[in-house]
């Protein structure tokens, strides 16, 4: 293909969406619409997994050895799993300075010695805390550190880590299908909108078929059109949902300490390009799809 007969379907794609004012516009509102609930039901799909995720990898194992135990051997053989990604050595007596501490008692005052032995014996094991480098492998790091020689109890929270798992997965599962019923519906409103235009100009494009213009020759404008109405949409919808989100993150940030929302210029950048190229994509797309049944490839 020439240079000439390139500039010529650029100026022609340029010039229908010109020309057809109130056909682009909706095809750019539409569009902007559709990306702009797509791009919030994204963020809202992370940022729920992304918390949830966080709940989950805030569990630990607690790990209490008997009396007898051999921490050092029941260290090895912990950090010899390789899904454990963190093992914390906590002693009868700082597990005893902590309990003490959170009811508001001195752990001095406990143990005061009366002469043979103090007047309080501690009741607490030594104990081991352990950490997974996955949440989702919590219940087989504990299954697998009670089998080990030492290893009085094994405690975690079952029900709540698997509720968090469940949760987080059941999320990117439900966000997937959404994804892909948002961005079905968006390359039907860019196909319609595509056309409409098509369907008005129906007598051009068979004129073009009758002095012998090529399908491909025909369709090229119509896809350039698709495409910078998607490129507009999504640029529109990126220029709307990114500040919200920065001004939403920033009011929980200051007002909700419990809720971590994910925030990172580099990343809302990348976002608002993704939202753009998802526009050139769905208007191609969407474009292809409206010509299908006006102008079929030869």
């Amino acid at each position: 293909m020439r240079l000439s007969t390139v500039e010529f379907l650029l100026s022609e794609g340029w010039e229908a969406a010109v020309r057809n004012g109130l056909v682009t516009l909706a095809a750019i509102s539409n569009t902007a619409v559709a990306l702009l609930i797509l791009g919030s039901l994204v963020l809202f799909g992370i940022n729920v997994e992304h918390m949830a995720a966080l709940q989950a990898q805030a569990a630990v194992i607690t790990i209490e050895l008997e009396e007898d135990a051999d921490s050092g051997e029941v260290e090895k053989m912990l950090w010899a799993n390789p899904l454990v990604g963190g093992v914390q050595f906590v002693s009868k007596e700082e597990a005893l300075r902590r309990t003490a501490e959170s009811v508001g008692l001195d752990a001095e005052l406990l143990q005061i010695d009366t002469g043979d032995e103090p007047l309080f014996a501690n009741p607490l094991p030594d104990s081991f805390i352990v950490r997974t480098t996955d949440p989702q492998d919590i219940p087989q790091v504990a299954r697998e550190a009670g089998q080990i020689k030492g290893v009085a109890m094994v405690r975690y929270a079952q029900q709540l880590t698997e509720k968090l798992l469940a949760l987080a997965q059941g999320i990117r599962i439900s966000g997937v299908v959404v994804g892909m019923l948002m961005a079905v519906a968006t390359l039907m409103v860019i196909s319609t909108t595509i056309r409409l235009t098509i369907y008005a100009r129906r007598q051009e494009i068979r004129i073009m078929q009758l002095v012998g213009a090529t399908n491909w020759f025909i369709r090229v404008p119509f896809i350039i059109e698709g495409i910078l109405d998607g490129l507009a949409g999504g640029a529109v919808a990126a220029a709307i949902l990114l500040p919200i989100y920065s001004y939403v993150q920033d009011y929980v940030g200051k007002n909700l300490q419990f809720v971590d929302l994910i925030y990172s210029p580099e990343a809302l950048l990348i976002f608002g390009l993704g939202l753009v190229l998802c526009g050139i994509l769905f208007g191609a797309a969407g474009s292809l799809m409206g010509l299908h049944r006006y102008v079929r490839p030869a």
